[in-house]
């Protein structure tokens, strides 16, 4: 009997090994959530904060590389109106524009320009594009 029961505690042991082990391996993830008791739960989607484009094209500059011509545009800080940094932005790869999606909002763009820091202020609207040139950097 006791050549009976070894085996099948064994078998068990293994399962409750493997169980846990499966456990730990998937990071015992749960989908339950605790939410703050001020706020109610959400249920459904959530509707996404309204915002505008902000289209900037600061100052062009050429670099040569490789006797090639190669085209950039001056990387732009963005200020919101209550005078904090929302972030340092710039075109990566060639002269094109940079795009922003923000919060509807007044907005102070700074860049370089002729060799001057450049200030621009900016007002985006909900759901419209605002097109910041060149020429207002000048």
């Amino acid at each position: 009997m006791a050549t009976l029961q070894n085996p099948l505690r064994q078998k068990a042991v293994r399962k409750s090994i493997t169980g846990a082990l499966l456990v730990l391996a998937l990071g015992g993830v749960s989908s339950v959530y605790a939410t703050a008791a001020s706020q109610p739960p959400v249920v459904g989607p959530q509707v996404p904060p309204p915002q505008g484009i902000l289209t900037v094209y600061s100052e062009r500059y050429v670099m040569v590389d490789a006797d090639a011509p190669v085209f950039y545009r001056r990387p732009v800080e963005l200020y919101a109106s209550d005078g904090r940094l929302v972030g340092t932005y710039q075109n990566p790869v060639g002269d094109g524009p940079i795009r922003l999606a923000v919060p509807p909002g007044h907005y102070l763009l700074v860049s370089e320009s002729h060799w001057t820091q450049r200030k621009v202020q900016a007002n985006v609207e909900e759901g419209q594009e605002t097109v910041v040139p060149a020429a207002l950097f000048e």
